[in-house]
């Protein structure tokens, strides 16, 4: 099955790379409904009010330490094998702390669940860039970025549904995941001939490499941290604004978030333009959103705020894995890919600490939306002057 000879992607390999894609959030998401009663069940375990959330980030911290050495493999002995045996990693993982009773073996699952998602994202990303060329690229993106918010809908209500009935029940979605290793197993191909990347590969291309690697790093671990000020923080603002009533902030919440399909899409049509364009608008619209949450006053500004802010972060994913695509060199896709892997994921985990110090500077989180928009349109300054892309 995994003779490459004459092959050309297609349908099937798109759509199991769009699944593995939305796998990282589905080991957020799946727990979100959990932790309360996780720490209600291991409440004689120490430490067990900062530990039950750390089982929802864990897997991310694997993924921000494994996911070069990811890339590194995938660029030496290839893509499909490691793809389906850290497949079947990650299900394993996944449904693992079903069968336990123990915190520890629990948490073991977790980084179990981790190290698999550091390599299926990383050689998932690879892969997009192997198979398409930049056009049909940007059409797997969007269509990614659309059905995620539509998947996570019917992951996040699934597992609520299995939690009233015991705290490892949710665990069980996990098994559903077993299924990718199958469809990579008959249509995931090596490729021998790989789509070109707008990286010239000249003289001492190791250390333009190099340096490449640095940039896609630094640009994307940014772009991470301030993606994650409004998803992690937002209910803290509205509660400082005036609005705390659940239902309020529940349906503030899922207007705004409808937003990230057309954000997606705005991505497509602008997905040949230049970095400059694609960073601009991107960070403008997440600057825009968030400076309005900060000033907001009532429910319509912020609400008005989060949709502006929300368009931006539909497009900030594939605009940051296009990015990170096109800036390495064909011959150092997977490397490229991992770091990639590791910027994001270290935003998403230091982005609670960065801005509870702004916060903790300004006065109030209010203030620290305010300070984060700017920083985001000064990226947009700093793009047009530094990136000649």
């Amino acid at each position: 099955m995994s003779n490459a000879q004459n092959r050309t992607a297609g349908i099937p390999q798109g759509i199991i790379i769009a699944l593995v894609s939305i796998l990282p959030m589905m080991a957020v998401i799946t727990l979100m409904p959990v932790v309360p009663t996780l720490r209600n069940h291991f409440k004689d375990v120490p430490y067990i009010e900062t530990l039950a959330p750390f089982v929802i980030s864990a897997p991310g911290l694997c993924v921000a330490l494994f996911s070069p050495y990811a890339g590194f493999l995938a660029d030496k002995i290839g893509r499909r094998k490691l793809l389906i045996i850290f497949s079947i990693l990650y299900g394993i993982g996944g449904v693992l702390p079903f069968f336990v009773e123990s915190f520890s073996a629990l948490i073991a699952g977790r980084l179990i669940l981790g190290i698999g998602e550091a390599f299926i994202l990383t050689i998932a990303n690879i892969l997009l860039g192997d198979y398409f060329e930049q056009s049909r690229r940007n059409t797997w993106l969007m269509i990614q970025s659309i059905i995620g918010p539509v998947f996570g809908f019917f992951v996040i209500n699934s597992s609520g549904q299995l939690a009233t009935v015991g705290w490892q029940y949710p665990f069980l979605l996990y098994a559903i995941t077993l299924l990718i290793p199958i469809g990579a197993f008959f249509f995931i191909y090596e490729p021998t001939e790989k789509a070109s990347s707008l990286a010239n590969v000249q003289n001492g291309s190791l250390q333009f490499s190099k340096k490449s690697l640095v940039k896609v790093f630094f640009t994307t671990f940014i772009a991470s941290v301030l993606y994650y000020v409004y998803t992690l923080h937002f209910s803290l603002a509205l509660d400082k604004i005036g609005i705390n009533d659940p239902k309020e902030v529940g349906k503030i919440t899922a207007v705004a978030s409808l937003m990230l399909p057309l954000g997606a899409v705005m991505f497509k049509l602008l997905g040949t333009k230049s970095n400059r364009i694609q960073f601009g608008i991107m960070f403008t619209l997440i600057g825009i959103g968030l400076i309005g949450v900060g000033i907001s006053t009532d429910l319509t500004s912020a609400m008005i705020s989060a949709i502006i802010q929300q368009t931006g972060c539909g497009m900030a994913i594939p605009v940051l894995i296009a990015y990170g695509l096109r800036s390495v060199p064909v011959e150092y896709r997977g490397r490229g890919m991992g770091v990639w892997s590791s910027g994001f994921f270290l935003g998403l985990s230091t982005s609670p600490f960065i801005v509870g110090s702004v916060r903790s500077l300004s006065g109030d989180i209010l203030k620290a939306f305010v300070i984060f928009g700017v920083v985001c349109l000064v990226m947009v300054v700093l793009n047009f002057i530094f990136d000649k892309e």
